[in-house]
């Protein structure tokens, strides 16, 4: 009876003890899992942190999005940023397998176009967490509609800044005659569109600039040419350079002005023509604001000249 008794205490420590090592194995295997769980996530923060390779904050298939410099566009108004953009040469890109490239394009831009709210289109739009908010302004508060585009007219493919861009021209009631419409890649390389450029967005409708008046600076689109008007508070045409910028449908106009001995005067100059009457007319993106106590809703402040284009690279 005593050896019984004996062999089953022996027999319940060794269950004991067998049972508490099990339990701490399990912690030591849990414990390991979270700790790699952890060092992954760690390693998913750092890769989706800009990567220092280029001044180029485009992004490129499959890559992280790179980092803005002191000469990359910002998305914000810095007093000291330079007042004429650098200039960006576009690569022509060979069109390799064209109709195919071509027939993805039109699917997402009609899969866009039948999306039945501007929040259904943002699966169709480059970047839609930052353009989101500039989409509920556009519609909802400005109660703006896309653009009428017409039959397709033309295609290319190029490189801007490291960013490939598949641009579609349509057939437009706009003074060209034409809508350019452009798509970029995703980082899992999907074409979607560069939606900023497609409506030509702007920080404030010119009708409620007009308004407004407004002596912060505000981003706008245009199409913009040398003028010869001149009044109120601009009204040295010695002084001051004109210019005309008409509004992305053409309904409405602004003029805006700068000194004519400055950079921007310069850089206006070889871009557009030396006079009014032989100005070219081109889509630029613009910082402007009106003075203080403004007399006319037309003649407003040229800040700096944001892009040379409508479409511009964000960097995060």
């Amino acid at each position: 009876m005593a050896t019984t008794s004996v062999l089953a205490l022996i027999l319940i420590l060794c269950l004991v003890l067998g049972w508490r090592h099990h339990f701490r194995a399990v912690e030591h295997r849990t414990a390991v899992i979270q700790l790699a769980q952890k060092a992954d996530k760690a390693r998913l923060d750092i890769a989706s942190i800009p990567v220092n390779t280029s001044p180029d904050s485009a992004r490129e298939p499959g890559l992280a999005p790179q980092p803005l410099n002191s000469e990359e566009i910002s998305l914000r108004y810095h007093p000291n940023a330079p007042k004429v953009p650098a200039t960006i040469v576009p690569e022509i890109l060979p069109m390799a397998n064209a109709s195919s490239l071509v027939t993805e394009a039109e699917q997402i831009v009609n899969k866009y176009a039948s999306a039945p709210s501007w929040q259904d289109k943002l699966q169709y739009v480059f970047e839609p967490e930052r353009v989101r908010p500039l989409m509920e302004d556009y519609y909802d508060v400005q109660h703006n509609v896309d653009p009428v585009k017409g039959v397709l007219k033309n295609y290319g493919r190029l490189r801007m800044k490291s960013a490939e861009i598949l641009q579609l021209n349509y057939a437009s009631a706009r003074e060209s005659g034409k809508l350019e419409l452009l798509l970029r890649r995703t980082r899992t390389n999907r074409l979607v569109i560069d939606w900023e450029s497609f409506v030509g967005y702007c920080e404030k409708s010119f009708h409620e600039l007009k308004r407004a008046r407004p002596t912060t600076p505000v981003l706008i689109r245009g199409f913009v040419k040398l003028d010869d008007y001149y009044n109120y508070e601009f009204g040295d045409d010695k002084k001051f350079m004109s210019l005309k910028v008409t509004s992305a449908d053409g309904a409405e106009f602004i003029n805006v002005f700068c000194s004519r001995e400055g950079e921007m005067a310069g850089w206006l100059f070889s871009e557009l023509g030396g006079r009014p009457q032989d100005s070219l007319k081109k889509a630029y993106t613009l910082w402007i604001s009106y003075p203080e106590g403004a007399q006319s809703e037309h003649c407003t402040n040229l800040l700096q000249i944001q892009a040379a284009y409508w479409i511009i690279f964000p960097g995060k």
